[in-house]
Protein backbone atom coordinates (compact mmCIF):
# COMPACT_ATOMS: atom_id res chain seq x y z
CA UNK A 1 0.00 0.00 0.00
CA UNK A 2 1.36 3.31 -1.01
CA UNK A 3 1.64 6.03 1.69
CA UNK A 4 0.20 9.55 1.33
CA UNK A 5 2.73 11.93 0.02
CA UNK A 6 3.83 14.74 2.36
CA UNK A 7 2.35 17.35 0.04
CA UNK A 8 -1.10 15.75 0.00
CA UNK A 9 -0.98 15.30 3.78
CA UNK A 10 -0.16 18.92 4.26
CA UNK A 11 -3.05 19.97 2.02
CA UNK A 12 -5.48 17.72 3.94
CA UNK A 13 -4.29 19.13 7.25
CA UNK A 14 -4.87 22.67 5.95
CA UNK A 15 -8.37 21.79 4.62
CA UNK A 16 -9.39 20.07 7.89
CA UNK A 17 -8.06 23.01 9.93
CA UNK A 18 -9.96 25.53 7.81
CA UNK A 19 -13.15 23.44 8.09
CA UNK A 20 -12.86 23.15 11.85
CA UNK A 21 -12.19 26.87 12.09
CA UNK A 22 -15.25 27.57 9.95
CA UNK A 23 -17.44 25.31 12.05
CA UNK A 24 -16.12 26.89 15.27
CA UNK A 25 -16.69 30.39 13.89
CA UNK A 26 -20.20 29.56 12.76
CA UNK A 27 -21.03 28.07 16.20
CA UNK A 28 -19.46 30.81 18.25
CA UNK A 29 -20.82 33.65 16.10
CA UNK A 30 -24.30 32.18 16.34
CA UNK A 31 -24.04 31.76 20.08
CA UNK A 32 -22.71 35.24 20.67
CA UNK A 33 -25.22 36.65 18.20
CA UNK A 34 -28.03 35.16 20.26
CA UNK A 35 -26.48 36.54 23.44
CA UNK A 36 -26.09 40.00 21.91
CA UNK A 37 -29.65 39.90 20.55
CA UNK A 38 -31.05 38.86 23.96
CA UNK A 39 -28.98 41.53 25.65
CA UNK A 40 -30.23 44.19 23.24
CA UNK A 41 -33.85 43.14 23.84
CA UNK A 42 -33.32 43.37 27.59
CA UNK A 43 -31.81 46.85 27.26
CA UNK A 44 -34.72 47.93 25.06
CA UNK A 45 -37.24 46.63 27.58
CA UNK A 46 -35.48 48.35 30.47
CA UNK A 47 -35.33 51.63 28.53
CA UNK A 48 -39.16 51.73 28.02
CA UNK A 49 -39.91 54.01 30.96
CA UNK A 50 -43.53 54.78 31.93
CA UNK A 51 -43.65 57.95 33.97
CA UNK A 52 -46.23 60.74 34.33
CA UNK A 53 -47.38 63.56 36.57
CA UNK A 54 -50.90 64.89 37.24
CA UNK A 55 -51.54 68.54 38.07
CA UNK A 56 -54.23 71.19 38.32
CA UNK A 57 -57.27 69.04 39.11
CA UNK A 58 -60.27 71.38 39.19
CA UNK A 59 -64.01 71.80 38.59
CA UNK A 60 -65.20 74.29 35.97
CA UNK A 61 -68.72 74.62 34.56
CA UNK A 62 -69.61 71.36 36.34
CA UNK A 63 -66.87 69.46 34.48
CA UNK A 64 -63.77 67.88 36.08
CA UNK A 65 -60.47 68.81 34.41
CA UNK A 66 -56.87 67.72 34.99
CA UNK A 67 -53.47 68.02 33.30
CA UNK A 68 -51.29 64.99 32.59
CA UNK A 69 -47.64 65.19 31.53
CA UNK A 70 -45.97 62.10 30.01
CA UNK A 71 -42.42 62.26 31.36
CA UNK A 72 -41.57 58.72 30.17
CA UNK A 73 -40.36 57.55 26.78
CA UNK A 74 -43.39 55.52 25.67
CA UNK A 75 -46.91 56.75 24.78
CA UNK A 76 -49.64 56.59 27.42
CA UNK A 77 -53.09 55.41 26.35
CA UNK A 78 -55.55 57.29 28.58
CA UNK A 79 -58.31 54.81 27.69
CA UNK A 80 -56.46 52.12 29.67
CA UNK A 81 -56.20 54.19 32.86
CA UNK A 82 -58.28 54.39 36.03
CA UNK A 83 -58.92 57.47 38.17
CA UNK A 84 -59.82 57.12 41.85
CA UNK A 85 -61.17 60.16 43.70
CA UNK A 86 -61.17 60.17 47.52
CA UNK A 87 -63.21 62.61 49.59
CA UNK A 88 -62.42 64.06 53.01
CA UNK A 89 -64.33 61.21 54.68
CA UNK A 90 -62.34 58.49 52.94
CA UNK A 91 -65.08 57.54 50.46
CA UNK A 92 -63.88 56.73 46.94
CA UNK A 93 -65.29 56.80 43.45
CA UNK A 94 -63.53 55.14 40.48
CA UNK A 95 -63.72 56.35 36.89
CA UNK A 96 -62.60 54.24 33.94
CA UNK A 97 -60.34 55.77 31.31
CA UNK A 98 -63.02 55.25 28.67
CA UNK A 99 -64.80 58.20 30.33
CA UNK A 100 -61.83 60.55 29.79
CA UNK A 101 -61.31 62.86 26.81
CA UNK A 102 -58.05 64.77 26.21
CA UNK A 103 -57.68 67.85 24.03
CA UNK A 104 -54.90 66.45 21.82
CA UNK A 105 -56.14 62.87 21.69
CA UNK A 106 -56.13 60.08 24.25
CA UNK A 107 -52.68 58.80 23.25
CA UNK A 108 -50.24 61.08 25.09
CA UNK A 109 -46.81 60.94 23.36
CA UNK A 110 -43.55 61.01 25.27
CA UNK A 111 -42.63 64.44 26.68
CA UNK A 112 -46.12 65.75 25.93
CA UNK A 113 -48.88 67.34 27.99
CA UNK A 114 -52.64 66.80 27.74
CA UNK A 115 -55.56 68.71 29.23
CA UNK A 116 -58.27 66.14 29.91
CA UNK A 117 -61.84 66.17 31.18
CA UNK A 118 -64.10 63.48 32.59
CA UNK A 119 -67.36 62.37 30.97
CA UNK A 120 -70.53 61.03 32.63
CA UNK A 121 -69.78 62.82 35.90
CA UNK A 122 -70.54 66.31 37.11
CA UNK A 123 -68.88 68.34 39.85
CA UNK A 124 -70.32 70.99 42.15
CA UNK A 125 -69.26 73.17 45.07
CA UNK A 126 -69.43 71.55 48.49
CA UNK A 127 -67.57 72.69 51.59
CA UNK A 128 -68.66 69.69 53.68
CA UNK A 129 -68.11 66.61 51.50
CA UNK A 130 -65.31 67.48 49.11
CA UNK A 131 -62.64 65.71 47.06
CA UNK A 132 -59.28 65.54 48.83
CA UNK A 133 -57.17 63.60 46.34
CA UNK A 134 -57.03 61.98 42.92
CA UNK A 135 -55.07 58.82 42.04
CA UNK A 136 -54.23 58.24 38.37
CA UNK A 137 -53.37 54.57 37.75
CA UNK A 138 -51.80 53.34 34.48
CA UNK A 139 -50.05 50.02 33.78
CA UNK A 140 -49.73 49.35 37.51
CA UNK A 141 -48.15 52.75 38.22
CA UNK A 142 -49.98 55.22 40.48
CA UNK A 143 -49.65 59.00 40.75
CA UNK A 144 -51.39 60.72 43.66
CA UNK A 145 -52.48 64.36 43.47
CA UNK A 146 -53.68 66.21 46.57
CA UNK A 147 -56.46 68.62 45.55
CA UNK A 148 -55.90 72.18 46.73
CA UNK A 149 -57.82 73.08 49.88
CA UNK A 150 -59.42 76.12 48.27
CA UNK A 151 -60.96 74.01 45.50
CA UNK A 152 -63.69 72.21 47.44
CA UNK A 153 -65.73 70.36 44.87
CA UNK A 154 -67.57 67.07 44.92
CA UNK A 155 -68.59 64.64 42.19
CA UNK A 156 -71.85 62.99 41.19
CA UNK A 157 -72.02 60.39 38.40
CA UNK A 158 -74.66 61.11 35.78
CA UNK A 159 -77.63 60.85 35.52
CA UNK A 160 -77.62 63.57 38.09
CA UNK A 161 -79.71 62.27 40.99
CA UNK A 162 -81.78 60.64 39.28
CA UNK A 163 -84.97 62.67 39.48
CA UNK A 164 -87.75 61.69 41.81
CA UNK A 165 -91.16 62.63 43.04
CA UNK A 166 -92.78 61.61 46.31
CA UNK A 167 -94.72 58.36 46.26
CA UNK A 168 -97.80 59.63 48.06
CA UNK A 169 -99.74 62.38 46.24
CA UNK A 170 -102.21 62.77 49.10
CA UNK A 171 -102.02 65.86 51.27
CA UNK A 172 -103.45 65.65 54.77
CA UNK A 173 -102.77 67.04 58.21
CA UNK A 174 -100.73 63.90 58.85
CA UNK A 175 -98.84 64.06 55.57
CA UNK A 176 -95.47 62.36 55.99
CA UNK A 177 -94.35 62.87 52.41
CA UNK A 178 -92.18 65.82 51.61
CA UNK A 179 -89.06 67.54 52.84
CA UNK A 180 -87.92 70.78 54.42
CA UNK A 181 -84.62 72.56 53.84
CA UNK A 182 -83.90 75.57 56.05
CA UNK A 183 -81.65 78.13 54.36
CA UNK A 184 -78.70 79.91 56.02
CA UNK A 185 -79.24 82.98 58.19
CA UNK A 186 -77.74 86.43 58.61
CA UNK A 187 -78.01 89.19 61.22
CA UNK A 188 -79.54 92.52 60.17
CA UNK A 189 -78.41 95.19 62.63
CA UNK A 190 -79.79 98.13 60.64
CA UNK A 191 -82.75 97.91 58.27
CA UNK A 192 -82.77 100.88 55.85
CA UNK A 193 -86.38 100.13 54.83
CA UNK A 194 -87.75 100.62 58.34
CA UNK A 195 -88.51 96.96 58.93
CA UNK A 196 -87.39 94.87 61.88
CA UNK A 197 -83.79 94.00 62.68
CA UNK A 198 -82.48 90.68 63.97
CA UNK A 199 -81.98 87.21 62.53
CA UNK A 200 -83.28 86.66 59.01
CA UNK A 201 -83.21 83.81 56.51
CA UNK A 202 -81.39 84.01 53.20
CA UNK A 203 -84.29 85.33 51.09
CA UNK A 204 -84.74 88.32 53.38
CA UNK A 205 -80.98 88.78 53.82
CA UNK A 206 -80.43 89.19 50.07
CA UNK A 207 -83.42 91.52 49.62
CA UNK A 208 -82.58 93.81 52.55
CA UNK A 209 -78.83 93.92 51.84
CA UNK A 210 -79.19 94.52 48.08
CA UNK A 211 -82.63 96.11 47.61
CA UNK A 212 -83.64 93.29 45.27
CA UNK A 213 -83.96 89.54 45.00
CA UNK A 214 -84.83 87.08 42.23
CA UNK A 215 -85.72 83.54 43.33
CA UNK A 216 -85.53 80.88 40.62
CA UNK A 217 -87.06 77.50 41.46
CA UNK A 218 -87.41 74.34 39.35
CA UNK A 219 -89.95 71.78 40.53
CA UNK A 220 -91.93 68.78 39.37
CA UNK A 221 -95.70 69.06 39.76
CA UNK A 222 -97.29 65.59 40.02
CA UNK A 223 -100.92 64.94 39.08
CA UNK A 224 -103.11 66.58 41.75
CA UNK A 225 -99.93 68.07 43.21
CA UNK A 226 -100.18 70.68 45.94
CA UNK A 227 -98.42 72.13 48.95
CA UNK A 228 -95.89 74.81 49.90
CA UNK A 229 -92.72 75.15 47.87
CA UNK A 230 -91.21 78.37 49.35
CA UNK A 231 -92.00 80.19 52.58
CA UNK A 232 -90.52 82.09 55.53
CA UNK A 233 -91.72 81.98 59.12
CA UNK A 234 -91.12 83.37 62.61
CA UNK A 235 -91.04 79.87 64.14
CA UNK A 236 -89.68 76.67 62.68
CA UNK A 237 -91.59 73.47 62.02
CA UNK A 238 -93.28 71.90 63.93
CA UNK A 239 -93.98 75.14 65.87
CA UNK A 240 -96.57 77.46 64.38
CA UNK A 241 -95.78 81.17 64.04
CA UNK A 242 -96.51 83.95 61.58
CA UNK A 243 -95.78 82.72 58.05
CA UNK A 244 -95.38 84.10 54.57
CA UNK A 245 -96.01 81.56 51.83
CA UNK A 246 -94.15 82.71 48.72
CA UNK A 247 -95.01 79.81 46.43
CA UNK A 248 -97.74 77.20 46.79
CA UNK A 249 -100.10 75.13 44.68
CA UNK A 250 -103.65 74.07 45.51
CA UNK A 251 -106.41 72.65 43.28
CA UNK A 252 -104.36 73.14 40.11
CA UNK A 253 -103.65 76.84 40.81
CA UNK A 254 -100.21 78.29 41.46
CA UNK A 255 -99.92 81.20 43.93
CA UNK A 256 -96.67 83.20 43.95
CA UNK A 257 -95.72 86.40 45.74
CA UNK A 258 -95.43 87.97 49.17
CA UNK A 259 -97.55 90.08 51.54
CA UNK A 260 -97.57 93.57 53.04
CA UNK A 261 -99.18 93.77 56.46
CA UNK A 262 -102.04 91.27 56.40
CA UNK A 263 -102.64 91.62 52.67
CA UNK A 264 -101.49 88.90 50.27
CA UNK A 265 -99.49 90.25 47.32
CA UNK A 266 -99.71 87.52 44.70
CA UNK A 267 -100.11 86.39 41.13
CA UNK A 268 -102.06 83.23 40.36
CA UNK A 269 -102.32 80.98 37.32
CA UNK A 270 -103.45 77.44 36.44
CA UNK A 271 -100.59 74.93 36.38
CA UNK A 272 -100.38 71.49 34.78
CA UNK A 273 -98.42 68.40 35.89
CA UNK A 274 -94.79 68.30 34.79
CA UNK A 275 -91.56 70.22 35.24
CA UNK A 276 -91.84 73.99 35.76
CA UNK A 277 -89.66 77.00 36.50
CA UNK A 278 -90.99 79.90 38.58
CA UNK A 279 -89.09 83.17 39.03
CA UNK A 280 -90.26 85.44 41.85
CA UNK A 281 -88.72 88.93 41.98
CA UNK A 282 -89.04 91.74 44.52
CA UNK A 283 -87.22 95.04 44.56
CA UNK A 284 -87.32 98.53 46.05
CA UNK A 285 -87.00 101.69 44.00
CA UNK A 286 -85.72 103.45 47.14
CA UNK A 287 -85.56 102.82 50.88
CA UNK A 288 -89.00 104.43 51.18
CA UNK A 289 -90.51 102.58 48.23
CA UNK A 290 -92.38 101.97 46.11
CA UNK A 291 -91.80 98.22 46.10
CA UNK A 292 -92.31 95.91 43.13
CA UNK A 293 -93.21 92.27 42.56
CA UNK A 294 -92.86 90.27 39.32
CA UNK A 295 -93.60 86.60 38.75
CA UNK A 296 -92.69 84.38 35.77
CA UNK A 297 -93.83 80.85 34.97
CA UNK A 298 -91.78 78.86 32.44
CA UNK A 299 -90.18 82.02 31.10
CA UNK A 300 -93.44 83.96 30.64
CA UNK A 301 -94.28 87.02 32.75
CA UNK A 302 -97.46 86.58 34.80
CA UNK A 303 -97.44 90.22 35.86
CA UNK A 304 -95.78 93.07 37.75
CA UNK A 305 -97.32 94.91 40.71
CA UNK A 306 -96.22 97.74 43.00
CA UNK A 307 -97.07 98.97 46.48
CA UNK A 308 -96.04 101.82 48.74
CA UNK A 309 -96.43 99.53 51.76
CA UNK A 310 -93.44 97.75 53.23
CA UNK A 311 -93.46 94.09 52.10
CA UNK A 312 -92.60 91.27 54.46
CA UNK A 313 -89.58 90.41 52.31
CA UNK A 314 -88.00 93.70 53.42
CA UNK A 315 -88.77 93.28 57.13
CA UNK A 316 -92.45 94.00 57.68
CA UNK A 317 -93.71 91.84 60.57
CA UNK A 318 -90.14 90.56 60.90
CA UNK A 319 -87.65 89.36 61.62
CA UNK A 320 -88.09 86.13 59.62
CA UNK A 321 -85.34 83.75 60.74
CA UNK A 322 -86.61 80.63 58.95
CA UNK A 323 -86.58 80.64 55.15
CA UNK A 324 -87.83 77.24 54.06
CA UNK A 325 -87.92 75.09 50.96
CA UNK A 326 -90.77 72.58 50.94
CA UNK A 327 -93.26 73.36 53.73
CA UNK A 328 -95.24 75.96 55.65
CA UNK A 329 -98.22 76.00 57.89
CA UNK A 330 -101.24 77.03 55.82
CA UNK A 331 -104.40 78.95 56.74
CA UNK A 332 -104.14 82.58 57.88
CA UNK A 333 -104.32 85.16 55.11
CA UNK A 334 -103.32 82.71 52.37
CA UNK A 335 -106.16 81.92 49.94
CA UNK A 336 -107.24 78.25 49.93
CA UNK A 337 -104.26 77.14 52.06
CA UNK A 338 -105.37 74.41 54.52
CA UNK A 339 -105.19 74.76 58.28
CA UNK A 340 -102.20 72.46 58.91
CA UNK A 341 -98.57 71.94 58.02
CA UNK A 342 -98.44 71.61 54.29
CA UNK A 343 -95.54 69.81 52.62
CA UNK A 344 -95.17 70.10 48.86
CA UNK A 345 -95.86 66.65 47.43
CA UNK A 346 -93.87 67.18 44.24
CA UNK A 347 -90.13 67.53 43.77
CA UNK A 348 -88.38 70.84 44.40
CA UNK A 349 -85.11 70.10 42.64
CA UNK A 350 -83.25 73.40 42.24
CA UNK A 351 -83.20 76.88 43.79
CA UNK A 352 -81.07 79.83 42.58
CA UNK A 353 -80.96 83.20 44.36
CA UNK A 354 -79.88 86.41 42.63
CA UNK A 355 -79.24 89.81 44.21
CA UNK A 356 -80.73 91.70 41.27
CA UNK A 357 -83.86 91.90 39.13
CA UNK A 358 -83.57 89.58 36.15
CA UNK A 359 -85.11 90.91 32.95
CA UNK A 360 -87.44 88.90 30.74
CA UNK A 361 -84.69 87.91 28.30
CA UNK A 362 -82.56 86.57 31.16
CA UNK A 363 -85.51 84.65 32.59
CA UNK A 364 -86.18 83.07 29.22
CA UNK A 365 -82.50 82.10 28.92
CA UNK A 366 -82.69 80.42 32.32
CA UNK A 367 -85.77 78.49 31.26
CA UNK A 368 -84.23 77.37 27.98
CA UNK A 369 -81.00 76.32 29.72
CA UNK A 370 -82.72 74.06 32.24
CA UNK A 371 -80.88 73.30 35.43
CA UNK A 372 -78.36 73.30 36.95
CA UNK A 373 -76.51 76.26 35.46
CA UNK A 374 -74.42 79.26 36.49
CA UNK A 375 -75.87 81.88 34.14
CA UNK A 376 -75.44 85.52 35.23
CA UNK A 377 -73.00 84.42 37.92
CA UNK A 378 -71.96 87.99 38.77
CA UNK A 379 -75.31 88.34 40.54
CA UNK A 380 -75.88 84.69 41.45
CA UNK A 381 -75.45 84.58 45.21
CA UNK A 382 -75.99 80.86 45.68
CA UNK A 383 -77.90 77.92 44.22
CA UNK A 384 -79.01 74.63 45.78
CA UNK A 385 -79.81 71.30 44.23
CA UNK A 386 -81.50 68.17 45.56
CA UNK A 387 -78.93 65.40 45.31
CA UNK A 388 -77.77 62.23 47.03
CA UNK A 389 -74.41 61.84 48.65
CA UNK A 390 -72.56 60.32 45.70
CA UNK A 391 -71.43 57.30 47.70
CA UNK A 392 -74.83 56.63 49.30
CA UNK A 393 -77.92 56.84 47.12
CA UNK A 394 -80.28 56.09 49.99
CA UNK A 395 -80.52 59.67 51.27
CA UNK A 396 -80.85 63.15 49.83
CA UNK A 397 -79.91 66.68 50.79
CA UNK A 398 -80.27 70.18 49.40
CA UNK A 399 -76.63 70.95 48.78
CA UNK A 400 -74.90 74.10 47.49
CA UNK A 401 -74.42 73.75 43.76
CA UNK A 402 -72.79 77.17 43.27
CA UNK A 403 -71.65 79.70 45.87
CA UNK A 404 -70.45 83.25 45.32
CA UNK A 405 -68.41 83.34 48.50
CA UNK A 406 -67.74 87.07 48.21
CA UNK A 407 -71.45 87.95 48.11
CA UNK A 408 -72.27 85.51 50.91
CA UNK A 409 -69.46 86.84 53.08
CA UNK A 410 -70.72 90.40 52.56
CA UNK A 411 -73.84 89.29 54.42
CA UNK A 412 -71.75 87.71 57.17
CA UNK A 413 -72.67 84.17 56.06
CA UNK A 414 -69.85 81.63 55.97
CA UNK A 415 -71.86 78.44 56.45
CA UNK A 416 -73.56 77.90 53.12
CA UNK A 417 -75.34 74.61 53.79
CA UNK A 418 -79.08 74.15 54.05
CA UNK A 419 -80.42 72.20 57.04
CA UNK A 420 -82.54 69.21 56.03
CA UNK A 421 -85.44 68.50 58.38
CA UNK A 422 -87.56 65.37 57.98
CA UNK A 423 -91.38 65.36 58.38
CA UNK A 424 -90.98 63.97 61.91
CA UNK A 425 -89.14 67.16 62.85
CA UNK A 426 -85.63 65.70 63.09
CA UNK A 427 -82.58 67.15 61.38
CA UNK A 428 -81.30 64.60 58.89
CA UNK A 429 -81.30 63.41 55.29
CA UNK A 430 -84.38 63.08 53.13
CA UNK A 431 -85.06 59.32 52.82
CA UNK A 432 -85.28 57.90 49.31
CA UNK A 433 -88.10 55.59 50.44
CA UNK A 434 -90.59 58.39 49.79
CA UNK A 435 -89.53 58.76 46.14
CA UNK A 436 -90.28 57.07 42.86
CA UNK A 437 -88.32 57.59 39.65
CA UNK A 438 -89.44 60.47 37.43
CA UNK A 439 -87.76 60.44 34.00
CA UNK A 440 -86.95 63.19 31.50
CA UNK A 441 -86.03 66.15 33.71
CA UNK A 442 -85.01 69.45 32.08
CA UNK A 443 -81.28 68.85 32.61
CA UNK A 444 -79.12 71.55 31.12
Amino acid sequence: MKSISPIIATILIIVITVAIAGIFYAFTSGMFGSLISSSNNLVNQQSQLISFTISNVYCSNNTIYFNIYNSGNVPININNSVIIFTDNNGNTISINGSNIICNNGNIIPSRSNGLCYILNNTCYYNAINYIKSMDFVYDGINYNYEVLNNNKFNIIPLPFYPYFQPTNPTISSNNSQGYLAQLPQCTITSNPYGGATGTYGLFNCIAIQNGAISIVVWFYEPPSGQGTALAYTTLQYPNVGIRTINLYIVNGILYAGDAYGDTPWQFTTPISPGWHMVVLEEWASSTSGPFYLSVYLDGQLLGTSSTSNLPRMFGNYGPWPYNNIGVSYGAGIWPNAPNHWWFFNGTIAYIALYNTVLNQTQVQQLYQSGFPNTLFSNNLVISYILAPTYYNNNSYYFIPYYVNTQLMNQMGINNYNAISITPNGNVGPIPSSQFVYEPNPPLS
